[in-house]
């Protein structure tokens, strides 16, 4: 029997989005827990996106070219406060999504899932 409170697969990137971006402001540097379930339907989802568009991007200014995340999260977040939040301004990210901070998991879900939401906003290139 389905859980009707559960959100389908195709709510699953707005739903994460709404809950990583519910610890902005919180006095520590909390850790966002994220079913397997639903991670995996954002991974499904972006590569399906990831393979559909071309290889050599041709993005329309305006757009902020983001460099290294490296898993630090609360640093995206202050990105998206300062420069503006998907869709309000469109995102170029260079790649070295995760491997140094805390939050690498975070870091990556929210910009697939940005991605998968506003995927003619939000690019993401392979990066390094």
């Amino acid at each position: 029997m389905s859980n009707s409170s559960a959100p389908t697969s195709s709510g699953v990137p707005q739903m994460l989005i709404e809950k990583l971006l519910a610890v902005r402001g919180a006095s520590s540097q909390r850790q966002v827990l994220i079913k397997e379930d639903d991670i995996h339907v954002v991974l499904e989802t972006v590569r399906e996106i990831f393979m559909s568009q071309p290889m050599l991007l041709e993005i329309r200014p305006p757009v902020r070219v983001c460099g290294d995340t490296h898993g630090q999260y609360y640093d995206l977040l202050r990105i998206f406060e300062k420069c503006g939040f998907p869709p309000y301004s469109n995102y170029l990210f260079l790649g070295d999504y995760v491997d140094r901070g805390k939050h690498s998991v975070e870091t990556i879900i929210l910009q697939f899932c940005y991605k998968i939401v506003y995927r003619e906003n939000f690019f993401l290139l392979r990066g390094n």
